[in-house]
């Protein structure tokens, strides 16, 4: 680490542990020397979203977007993965999936009766897709469907 980025490193440090932040999402210093993080001021309190997930939050409009703010810090999941969850939904990373936004009944059917990222059906494999009366999305060992108010849950075999 260079001179300048350990000073810059430091300021951000002492800026954060200070509590001074916008009533907004704001960048920290810290984009300006290629690091990707940023600070975000919601409701529930101050949370760090970062890397692939601040990626994919900001490919879809961040907090003008279905998932709303982040009500987490990034958190550590099982297989080496990382999420942040949101108001609306999580985006949910690992090395070999890439970020992806899981939400709605797909969310509630895969975390509460299969277990999420560490389940039966592990991490999800692409954003949700419409098709018609509803929503499909794949995850690294199965699909969920959600047609006419109801999910269907369709492992691989």
């Amino acid at each position: 680490m260079t001179v300048s980025r350990l000073a810059l490193a430091m300021a951000v440090a002492g800026l954060v542990a200070t509590g001074c932040s916008s009533t907004a999402s704001s960048s920290s210093p810290a984009s300006a020397a290629g690091i990707t993080t940023q600070w975000f001021a919601a409701t529930a309190g101050k949370f760090l979203v970062q890397g692939a997930i601040l990626q994919k939050y900001n490919e879809v409009g961040a907090s003008n977007s279905p998932l709303g703010s982040p009500i987490s810090n990034e958190q550590a999941g099982p297989g080496g993965g990382r999420y942040t969850k949101f108001e609306g939904g999580g985006i949910y990373w690992t090395p070999q999936t890439g970020a992806h936004i899981v939400m709605g009944a797909i969310r509630d059917t895969w975390k509460h009766d299969y277990g999420g990222p560490g389940g039966p059906l592990g991490y999800p494999t692409r954003d949700q897709q419409d098709i018609p009366g509803g929503w499909r999305q794949t995850f690294q060992h199965g699909t969920i469907t959600y047609t006419n108010g109801k999910t269907h849950v369709q492992p691989q075999p």
